[in-house]
């Protein structure tokens, strides 16, 4: 009898399919066909045609896209002449100004319109109006009103169809002010550290000039979750966290007290792997790096512990996808406060790859999340390398959220071959682009403001959107009193759809100096590809090319008289305008063209591109340039760093550059020369005190202007030490010194300095503080430098 019932639904199923469509109509949900009849212009489906489910799918998109309908149904029924198609539609309301206010003496009406940003004549739904009244009542919180409802009231406007007003009704409730977050029973946990979790941070941390405090009952019971959460990763894995309780703390002010039950610190006893059958249990132990015996057993320790086991066992010789592992954890026979580990196994089956499938990307394109995966159909599933794609696609900084999963196909394996599935990566995109209006500082170029509009997945060839494509474009405009620039970029990463990263940049620098100026106007266009080396085969850092070409102007020159030097003790004059070496320097290279050709080299390991742990960062490169100009260049950076002491955060980093660079005719234009000295160099010494100099009077060692050298060599030591989070204090050393001549490592201009300083490391946004002096001066007298700062990274 099922089976008969069963077959005669599927019949009914397939009529209905098949049959022609006898009927489109349109209602509204309240029953009335009024209101309804411009519905059917928009759709596709029409009488006589044949009934297709996916084409009333896309009927009920294009009415969404027309924005007047809160709700979409389609209902379809079998008659005697066909299928009859009926559309259920909600409209929306047509809003009617002005909004009303009722209950409010904090703010006016006028305020509490603007802050619901409905707009007068616009169609809106039952949910629009909530989220306007949510708008509003998230401002109150703001303000300190924690216990604030704002309920939106709409009626119908007199003799109008589909018009309404719109009350809030709001009851404000008390204005109390939260003074503070206190924890009670935390011995073992900064009461700060707590704070930092819930986005409380000290005031002089801009990171909480921009977060929002918990204060409703939801915001404060998942602020209970994020306390319990730093505990547990710290091994309190029994710690419990109470609702906090609002302490009146003086007039119109109050303290969350949290009452935390901390309980006792495990830590790692013993680790042990079960159920590991197709991969020695002594390997599998071994791929556990991220816990080891003596460790705090916090929960992200363990989870990162599993998850390695899990991608060992989908990867090597015989990668067996879908592998569970499981913590199992008991105390220790021997002590209460330890845990005995075990990894429980549970392995999974051989994969082929049917399809690799992309969701989630609305905006970017799927070629630019496919290049990052190094799966593709017919691969065994290898866990390493899905992994790697993960991360190589979260070093995108174009998706809040990667994951990736296998998902069952068709596909039927015969006894004793691999299993196929899909494998999926889904993605969630954040906004990439960023537009920044600001005012930055430094001891170098003093005061400044800032405008810079950036996209870092840029899609040059879509003018409506220009996202997507994985270009970075970026556009800056600089101005202050000691530096001008003008700046726009596109780098395409895969140019003609190979790793060659193509850059096009055009710029105008100019620059402020004491005794002259120097502006830059340039364009550029830079290739750069993966270098393999043998007997790898792997790629290790990029080759790149880069043309370019500038014109170059002096302005604003001195005409002081100054005299030039040679070996600090024979001096000797321009000999057509005695003294006057600036103009005579405008008059000779003012004005002129370069045409710059750069081989270079560069490899980058760091394991943070932006407060770099360990690893290093290297580049050398070699310059033949043309015009009327010529000369040659020759030069390498390198940058180390190493955790010195893992659980504190210590970390040392040694840098060490150089360059030299001669004329092939006449002399090297001051402007072309090298300097040392200023926060990015040899701190404790002015801006590019470090050099040859020019005398005010020749033969007397008087009033100098730096003069410029050929030959330069820096090296920086610093150890930094974490006090709390985003700030570090460092030790620093700095010495270098600038030679006259090419290839020239004389020491008379070398200096060594050492120092304090204090990192603040706020992302977009790094500060260094450094105060230092010179240990060793040169030959001859400079001018201290004993604070500077800077925004940016390392230097």
């Amino acid at each position: 009898m099922k089976r008969l019932v069963m077959t005669a639904a599927l019949l009914a199923v397939c009529q209905t399919w098949a049959a022609k469509v006898s009927s489109v109509t349109a209602r509204t949900a309240d029953g009335k066909a009024a209101g309804a009849s411009d519905v059917l212009v928009r759709c596709e489906v029409k009488p006589g045609s044949e009934y297709d489910p996916a084409a009333c799918a896309r009927d009920v998109q294009a009415l969404k896209n027309t924005g007047e309908y809160e709700d979409i149904a389609v209902e379809a029924s079998h008659g005697a002449t066909g299928v009859e198609v009926v559309y259920v539609v909600t409209r929306k309301l047509r809003f009617q100004a002005p909004l009303q206010a009722k209950g409010n003496e904090f703010w006016g009406a006028s305020k509490i319109a603007k802050l619901s940003e409905l707009v007068d004549g616009y169609a809106y739904g039952e949910a629009d109006f909530a989220a306007a009244a949510g708008r509003i009542r998230a401002e109150y919180r703001k303000k300190h009103f924690a216990d604030v409802q704002v309920t939106p009231v709409v009626e119908p406007v007199p003799g109008s169809d589909d018009a309404v007003t719109v009350t809030m009704e709001i009851v404000e409730g008390p204005r109390v002010k939260i003074r503070d977050y206190n924890f009670d029973g935390n011995e073992k946990v900064e009461a700060d550290d707590l704070r930092a979790a819930l986005g409380d941070y000290p005031w002089w941390n801009p990171l909480g000039w921009f977060t929002d405090k918990p204060v409703t009952e939801q915001e404060l019971a998942e602020a209970c979750d994020k306390v319990r959460a730093v505990y547990r990763n710290r091994g309190y894995l029994d710690a419990t966290v109470s609702m906090p309780e609002k302490v009146a703390a003086g007039e119109d002010e109050a303290d969350y007290v949290f009452r935390v039950d901390e309980g006792p610190c495990f830590t790692v006893g013993s680790i042990a792997v079960s159920g590991v059958k197709h991969y020695p249990e002594a390997a599998a132990l071994a791929s556990v790096k991220a816990l080891a015996v003596g460790d705090v057993a916090g929960e992200e320790a363990l989870a990162a512990a599993a998850h390695q086991l899990e991608i060992f066992c989908e990867s090597g010789d015989n990668p067996l996808a879908e592998t569970r592992v499981d913590v199992r954890r008991l105390p220790s026979a021997e002590d209460d406060s330890k845990l005995d580990v075990t990894f429980v196994v549970t392995e999974g089956v051989p994969v082929v790859i049917d399809r690799v499938l992309v969701r989630g990307n609305d905006y970017t394109q799927d070629k630019v999340i496919r290049r990052e995966i190094k799966l593709s159909p017919g691969d065994r599933m290898i866990g390493d390398k899905a992994e790697q794609s993960k991360r190589r696609l979260e070093n995108l900084r174009y998706f809040d959220r990667v994951r990736y999963y296998l998902e069952k196909t068709d596909a039927v394996a015969k006894e004793g071959e691999p299993e196929h599935r899909d494998l999926v990566y889904e993605v969630s995109e954040k906004s990439t682009g960023q537009f920044m209006v600001g005012v930055g500082a430094s001891s170098v170029d003093s005061v400044y403001g800032t405008i810079e509009l950036s996209e870092s997945n840029f899609d040059l060839f879509n003018p409506w959107r220009f996202r997507g494509a994985g270009q970075k474009g970026r556009l800056l405009l600089q101005a202050g009193p000691r530096v001008q620039t003008y700046e726009a970029s596109v780098t395409e990463p895969w140019f003609l759809d190979r790793q060659l990263e193509l850059t096009v940049e055009g710029y105008r620098r100019q620059r402020w100096y004491d005794d002259y100026d120097v502006i830059r106007n340039g364009a550029a266009v830079t290739l750069a590809y993966p270098v393999k080396f043998w007997p790898t085969a792997e790629a290790k850092g990029r080759l790149g090319f880069k043309l370019a070409a500038e014109f170059i102007q002096m302005d604003d020159v001195e005409n002081d008289k100054y005299y030039l030097t040679k070996g600090f003790g024979k001096y000797a004059a321009n000999p057509d305008d005695p003294g006057a070496v600036f103009r005579w320097q405008d008059d000779e290279y003012g004005d002129n063209w370069e045409i710059p050709f750069r081989v270079f080299w560069q490899l980058d390991e760091r394991d943070n591109f932006f407060i770099p742990t360990r690893g290093f960062k290297s580049v050398v490169y070699g310059d033949l340039v043309g015009g009327d100009n010529n000369y040659w260049k020759v030069g390498f950076n390198y940058r180390h760093y190493w955790t010195v002491w893992k659980k504190y955060g210590h970390v040392f980093s040694f840098g060490l550059r150089a360059e030299t660079e001669d004329t092939f005719s006449d002399d090297m234009p001051i402007y072309d020369k090298l300097f040392l000295g200023g926060p990015r160099s040899i701190r404790g010494v002015d801006y590019r005190e470090i050099s040859p100099r020019v005398y005010s009077q020749p033969g007397k060692k008087g009033h100098y202007a730096p003069w410029g050298g050929q030959t330069s060599w820096c090296m920086n030591l610093e150890y930094t030490v974490p006090v709390c989070k985003y700030v570090r204090v460092a030790a620093f050393s700095d010495l270098g010194s600038v030679g006259e001549d090419e290839f020239d490592f004389d020491q008379d201009m070398f200096c060594w300095s050492v120092g304090l300083g204090l990192r603040i490391d706020i992302e977009q946004f790094p500060i260094r503080l450094d105060f230092a002096t010179p240990v060793v001066d040169p030959d001859e007298d400079v001018d201290e430098e004993v604070f500077s700062f800077t925004i940016g990274y390392d230097f």
